[in-house]
């Protein structure tokens, strides 16, 4: 044994400069490695916090980013419309909805304001019903003091901007409308917007007859005191600026200056809106 330990002894001392070197050479070579390595994460195009050129997104919020679906809104749009368009989109079927509404007793005509909503797939009536109105509750916060100061509620401002949203075309004349709604509620005078009427039918007609104006409905303003109890479509923005600012004059009375028309002829009194009403006959085919 001793022998062989000191043969092993003889063959270290010998070898000790090769050794080292060997054991010198494998240490440059790993530190290299090392050292590269270190270099190409360095000189990657890695984003950093700095370029602000990523965002950390929750897993549920990304999933609905990925599932989301636009729905849009347009001026004149009912619930009935709203409800089809959520339907046709693949968001909820027009009855669930509907459903909803009715077991809530929600009532939506008018609060949902024209724009695009993005709505994520699957969501529940509640969440739909939750995005539709959430434009709707930010305006009741910033126009809170107008109301005050028009002694009107909410509802009946946007009740008020759809009878515009329907009775103008031209935005012009939305506040000369609004003017015209204010000095009849006034005066307690009813309102005779036939646009309420149409959607006390349900349906849409170019021309009212006599028995369309007598509908029994709480929304025909022919027989009616005041306001009707809600909206009766999604108002534009300027026709709910037309609401919250009407102009200020003396008009009552309006009607189409012609046959095919957009523009009215707006009257004082009920003798020269007679006469303005003799006009657009005259234009009738």
């Amino acid at each position: 044994m001793g022998e062989i330990m000191e043969i092993i002894k003889k063959w270290v001392i010998k070898h000790y400069l090769w050794l080292m070197l060997g054991c010198s050479i494998l240490a440059i070579g790993f530190a290299g490695v090392t050292i590269y390595q270190v270099y190409q994460l360095m000189t990657l195009n890695v984003p950093t916090i700095s370029q602000k050129s990523f965002k950390i997104i929750p897993k549920h919020q990304e999933e609905d980013i990925r599932n989301a679906i636009t729905l849009n809104v347009c001026a004149g749009d009912t619930v009935e419309k709203i409800s089809q368009k959520l339907e046709k989109a693949g968001i909820i079927s027009r009855n669930d909805f509907f459903t909803y509404l009715k077991q809530g007793q929600i009532n939506l005509e008018g609060i949902v304001f024209e724009g695009e909503y993005s709505i994520p797939v699957p969501s529940t009536p509640k969440e739909i019903h939750s995005i539709l109105t959430e434009p709707y509750a930010q305006w009741i916060k910033n126009e809170s003091k107008k109301f005050i100061s028009l002694g009107r509620t909410p509802v009946e401002i946007i009740t008020i901007a759809s009878m515009i949203e329907k009775e103008a075309a031209e935005d012009s004349e939305r506040p000369i409308i609004a003017g015209v709604i204010y000095n009849r509620l006034k005066n307690n005078m009813k309102l005779q917007i036939d646009a309420t009427v149409i959607y006390a039918l349900g349906e849409h007609k170019s021309r009212l007859t006599y028995e369309d104006l007598k509908v029994n409905s709480p929304y025909n303003t022919y027989i009616i005191e005041g306001l009707p109890p809600g909206p009766i479509c999604t108002p534009r923005k300027a026709s709910i600026e037309a609401a919250l600012n009407p102009d200020m004059h003396s008009y009552f009375y309006y009607v189409l200056s012609s046959y095919g028309s957009q523009k009215h002829l707006f009257a004082e009194t009920y003798e020269e809106h007679l006469s303005n009403v003799e006009k657009y006959k005259t234009t009738v085919k």
